[in-house]
């Protein structure tokens, strides 16, 4: 169900979360092939954000944003979250890596596809950006967005309500830009308890398939320090803390 800036999650068997495509379109079709062939796309998925702009590889944003905005309408388990790599675009604020400036890249390679309506789709992009909500709540209390925790949170109604004061309020940027050591494990256990979870999710940080930092699993599906995971969360089981989603962490190879 959607709520604002959250949706919550449940009645289901299981949740696929997946993190960080960053214009991997070989990562995102087998992430779209396990859901679609193992799960038969009868349980949800969540893709938390950073869709776009490549990490040096061949740049698949385009195709996979076209992908999501198809599936985004057809399927009502089919869930995205906003990144701070698409933040970027709504806000005007550019983003860099590396030293090369992120999002005028992502403008480059717009020109380059649709010519001279490339602002035209870049406008569309944006509005879906902003139809996009921040965090997802499941049943059995675990919470997953794109980064975070925000000290600037201080109930679940802050994070259904996130958006009303823009997209450059300090919760806003907090949720999609904070990384260990901007906050701290005492910072997740109070944020946890904030808005009624147990155990947190979140990307942004590139790591060797996951990190476990208290009660937070950092998750790399595709943009990582090695291994690429994702989590078959289990929407029954009990979920006390971080360790137990250890096992429910996937490995994709080729």
């Amino acid at each position: 169900m959607y709520r604002g800036g959250l949706i919550e999650v449940g009645g289901s068997e299981n949740l696929l979360v997946v993190t960080d495509l960053h214009g991997n379109l070989r990562d995102f079709k087998t992430y779209l092939k396990i859901w679609e062939e193992d799960y038969n796309r009868g349980c949800p998925i969540v893709f938390t954000g950073d869709f776009i702009h490549s990490m040096g590889y061949e740049d698949g944003s385009v195709e996979i944003l076209e992908t999501l905005r198809v599936y985004y309408r057809r399927y009502k388990n089919f869930y995205l979250l906003l990144g701070n790599h698409e933040w970027s675009h709504i806000t005007g604020i550019d983003v860099f890596k590396g030293g090369i400036n992120q999002s005028l890249s992502f403008e480059r390679l717009l020109n380059e596809k649709f010519g001279d309506h490339w602002m035209e789709k870049l406008e569309s992009y944006k509005r879906f950006f902003k139809e996009l909500p921040f965090a997802v709540k499941t049943e059995n209390k675990v919470f997953i967005s794109h980064a975070g925790p925000s000290r600037h949170i201080k109930g679940i109604d802050d994070m259904i309500n996130i958006k009303e004061n823009g997209y450059q309020s300090p919760a806003v940027y907090e949720m999609l830009w904070n990384r260990y050591g901007s906050y701290l494990e005492d910072d997740i256990d109070e944020f946890l308890k904030r808005v009624e979870c147990n155990a947190m999710i979140v990307g942004h940080t590139p790591v060797d398939g996951y990190q476990i930092i208290g009660n937070q699993i950092i998750l790399s599906s595709s943009y990582s320090a090695g291994r690429k995971a994702y989590i078959n969360l289990d929407l029954k089981a009990k979920i006390e803390s971080a360790q137990d989603l250890i096992q429910m962490i996937k490995f994709i190879q080729y």
